[in-house]
């Protein structure tokens, strides 16, 4: 019995020396893992943007996508327009090549030159038709 009365001392030093050791790093642990929840929230809240930002992301590509659909129909539309108007031209432009208008206008300048006066007419009168349409697009 008076060995262990001599040995409280040393007992109670180790069982001390214990008791801070364990304090101290169950505190280390209680601030790593204050961090890690901390870390935590803040991945959510980064994921939470990302995931909106991806939506929106996402919205603006199918939106850009649509939008490139219909400017294609509108390109092919005007590109087979265009080929009819300039197949239309090459007709025109054919009827001149295989007449000769100036012999023909001089010999019969009455059947002619009415003809193209009137032509003429037609042209600028759709002419100023456009530009008053363009204009009025342009006021819109």
């Amino acid at each position: 019995m008076l060995g262990l009365i001599k040995m409280l001392p040393l007992i109670a030093v180790v069982g001390a020396g214990a008791y801070g050791y364990h304090t101290l790093e169950i505190g280390k642990r209680e601030t790593a893992i204050a961090q890690l929840e901390k870390n935590n929230v803040v991945l959510k809240e980064n994921s939470m943007r990302l995931e909106t930002a991806l939506e929106t992301e996402t919205a603006s590509r199918e939106q850009a996508e649509n939008n490139l659909k219909v400017q294609l129909e509108a390109v092919g539309k005007l590109t087979e327009k265009n080929n009819s108007m300039q197949a239309e031209m090459e007709d025109y432009l054919s009827i001149f090549k295989r007449h000769d208008l100036t012999r023909l206008a001089r010999a019969k300048p009455g059947m002619v030159e009415p003809r193209i006066n009137n032509g003429t007419k037609k042209v600028f009168e759709q002419i100023e038709k456009d530009s008053e349409e363009v204009q009025n697009a342009d006021i819109n």
